[in-house]
């Protein structure tokens, strides 16, 4: 057995110990993070201009065992940088959703960009007010050609019954275009929290809007009851949901590692002039990857909404309270609940405890979402 051999079977012992988890959020990044640094580096960019004649000599100088020994090199240090940042994966995730401390610089970032968010908000608020007002407008038109009379005379059930036929029939064709852009419209602002509670980037909106919606027609706080719901739900669903945080965390760690390079770039050819548009392409791709990261959120948070709906009842059981009748005592009997489970000492919950010897069911397995 060789010595690269051992190697190589060392790497592949570490990265199955890691687990499924790291080798795919930690390596891939941190894969792309290695090979950018290897080629700033090849290419003496360090020392001056990029030479990529340099570089190219070095590939191509290459032999077979060169080429295993520098794969074993570049997985190994891949490996060293997955491990460095796993541990700051919340910090970055934090990081990227705005929240910055309470400094004074911070204080005056966090008010310009929340001061963005909230024009940005009002905007797009108007802007759908003003294409629902022209398509309204085109529909009445059309209206009051078909019916020869003003439909402003007509009641507002009728006048919505027959706008809606109107776009739906082939002449309504011409309005379609408004309908989509109302309603793409329609789904950036639902994904915003309240004016009080926005937050200074898109994913903490996304995040934090989520967090404000998920279980509240419930009176459920999902803040409060995620680690309740995460040993008490099915695992199949605890399954689901951890798949779409895998996801979420793939994309955060592939904007970090994106921003990483794009200053590492900076740092290699600041002086080199047009060269430095280079940093361009890990930039590009840092705000494609801070996207996906806003969607992937959304979707995870939607998982979430899915878990707490069919597993909100476990939640009753395992903290023995009794189970609502209907909708309207349940969100009473939460009200209640959370405040106990946010440390309020002075609120009274019911228990309703399992009679000694009936067949209850055990309790699910612990799992993490």
């Amino acid at each position: 057995m060789t010595a690269s051999t051992s190697l190589t079977d060392a790497a592949t012992s570490v990265g199955t110990r890691v687990g499924r988890y790291f080798g795919i959020v930690g390596m891939i990044p941190s894969l792309f993070l290695v090979l950018w640094g290897a080629v700033l580096i090849t290419s003496n960019s360090w020392r001056g201009r990029p030479d990529l004649q340099q570089l190219s000599t070095a590939l191509s100088g290459w032999t077979p065992s060169s080429y295993a020994g520098a794969l074993l090199w570049i997985l190994l240090a891949s490996l060293i940088v997955g491990l460095v940042l796993n541990p700051l994966q919340f910090g970055m995730t934090r990081l990227l959703e705005g929240y910055w401390g309470s400094s004074g610089p911070a204080r005056l970032v966090l008010r310009w960009r929340i001061g963005r968010h909230r024009r940005r908000l009002d905007l797009l608020d108007n802007r759908r007010k003003a294409l629902r007002r022209r398509r309204i407008a085109g529909l009445d038109r059309l209206l009051q050609d078909l019916y020869d009379e003003d439909p402003r005379a007509w009641d507002a059930q009728t006048r919505e019954a027959r706008r809606n036929e109107v776009f739906d029939s082939v002449a309504g064709a011409n309005f379609a275009g408004l309908r989509a852009a109302e309603d793409a419209l329609f789904g950036v602002i639902r994904s915003y929290p309240t004016i009080a509670r926005t937050m200074p980037t898109r994913l903490g909106n996304v995040l934090r809007g989520a967090e404000d919606r998920v279980g509240k027609q419930y009176g459920l706080d999902v803040i409060l009851t995620a680690q309740h719901f995460s040993l008490v739900a099915e695992q199949r669903h605890l399954d689901h949901l951890r798949d779409a945080r895998q996801q979420f965390d793939m994309t955060v760690r592939l904007c970090v590692v994106f921003m990483v390079a794009t200053v590492m770039t900076c740092g290699f050819l600041a002086t080199d002039g047009l060269w430095l548009l280079v940093a361009l392409v890990p930039y590009a791709f840092s705000w494609l990857a801070y996207r996906a990261t806003a969607a992937s959120a959304a979707d995870y948070m939607t998982i979430m909404a899915t878990v707490v709906d069919l597993n909100r009842f476990k939640l009753y059981e395992s903290l023995h309270t009794e189970l609502p009748r209907n909708s309207v005592e349940e969100r009473w009997n939460n009200e209640k609940l959370m405040k106990l489970m946010d440390q309020d000492r002075r609120v009274s919950v019911r228990y309703k405890h399992p009679d000694s010897g009936s067949d209850a069911a055990p309790p699910t397995p612990p799992g993490n979402p």
